[in-house]
């Protein structure tokens, strides 16, 4: 079943092509499984409609609602939300916001199937393409998920002042309330980008100054106001202890054991061993994965009161960002 001209879909018109040139490669392979696979890929195609439908039976966080002569609109959402913290923060959170993170995921799980289906199909250029297309866009829809991930990490974080987590809040209205059509490429290109390009980088460590790796990153597509918004003239350690976190996909602390053990040797450099590139999994979760651990390690630290980036180089940049916005505001 073509859920296409049924109801609103997670996935936008190229992305429905996209799955329908997937259905007639999985046809014209012509095994005795293609009929179920076919099947089952439609049958999930319908489960994000039917997400979709659900999504747009709850209130928008961008529109004014009354309840008992009580009124909740953006401004109110932005009050309760600037008081959250880590823990607080899903329960505080409208319930569109919570359906949509469900089905972002569902519609990261169904790309993900999409590329391991595509990585069935016979090794031909047309089977390349496709596996690659479906990499491409399982990365862009795990992109939605961390931007929102980025967000709401600033918005819980109460040493971040306040006008900041306000427009933080704004953002993650304006991301809730468009999920079927927001994506990351049009609203903050320059975080798709520096994703994208992270994932080609060769890490090589060397003196664990980073300049490598750096311009790895430019080369491979990595956007220079990434830097610039990170390292602006107002930067400190932490933001230089999390743009390494970044470069180097491993921890301040075991970066600081690291340069320890040189001094200690005597060694002007070191080899690190960066390969993520493991070919029966999909890029998506393997970019997914190495955001999360940062997160988890930054939200440790503030918890605990301990040294080093209290914010991933993701979040430090949207900082950067949101304050440059008030400033053009």
């Amino acid at each position: 079943m073509n859920s296409r001209n049924d109801c609103p879909h997670p996935l936008l018109p190229d992305e429905l092509n996209f799955v329908e040139q997937m259905v007639a490669a999985i046809a014209a392979n012509g095994d005795a499984a293609a009929v179920a696979t076919i099947a089952a890929v439609r049958q999930q195609q319908q489960s994000l409609s039917l997400f979709a439908e659900l999504l747009g039976r709850y209130p928008s966080p961008l529109q004014e609602q009354v309840l008992d002569g009580r009124r909740r609109d953006l401004d109110t959402l932005v009050d309760a939300m600037v008081q959250t913290d880590q823990a607080s923060f899903p329960f505080r959170a409208p319930t569109q916001a919570l359906v949509g993170r469900a089905m972002n995921m569902a519609q990261i799980n169904f790309l993900r199937m999409l590329w391991h289906l595509a990585g069935g199909l016979p090794a031909s250029e047309r089977g390349r393409a496709l596996r690659e297309q479906a990499a491409v866009r399982l990365r862009a829809s795990v992109h939605c998920r961390l931007v929102e991930e980025v967000l709401a990490d600033i918005v819980t974080d109460a040493q971040v002042e306040r006008e900041l987590r306000a427009r933080a809040v704004r953002k993650l209205a304006a991301l809730w309330g468009n999920r079927l059509t927001w994506r990351v490429n049009t609203f903050f290109p320059i975080l798709a980008a520096t994703w994208e390009a992270r994932q080609r980088v060769r890490v090589v460590g060397g003196t664990l100054g980073g300049t490598a790796e750096l311009m790895d990153l430019l080369r491979q597509g990595g956007e220079p106001e990434f830097v610039d918004l990170l390292l602006d003239q107002d930067y400190g350690e932490v933001e230089v202890a999390a743009f390494h976190e970044f470069l180097f996909g491993t921890s301040s602390e075991e970066l600081d054991r690291l340069a320890q053990r040189m001094a200690r040797e005597g060694l002007s450099s070191i080899e690190l061993d960066s390969r993520r590139d493991d070919a029966s999994r999909d890029a998506g979760s393997l970019l997914f994965e190495f955001f999360r651990s940062r997160l988890v390690q930054c939200g440790a630290r503030r918890a605990t009161g301990l040294p080093g980036p209290r914010h991933t180089a993701e979040g430090y940049v949207m900082l950067a960002w949101l304050a440059r916005q008030g400033i053009a505001g």
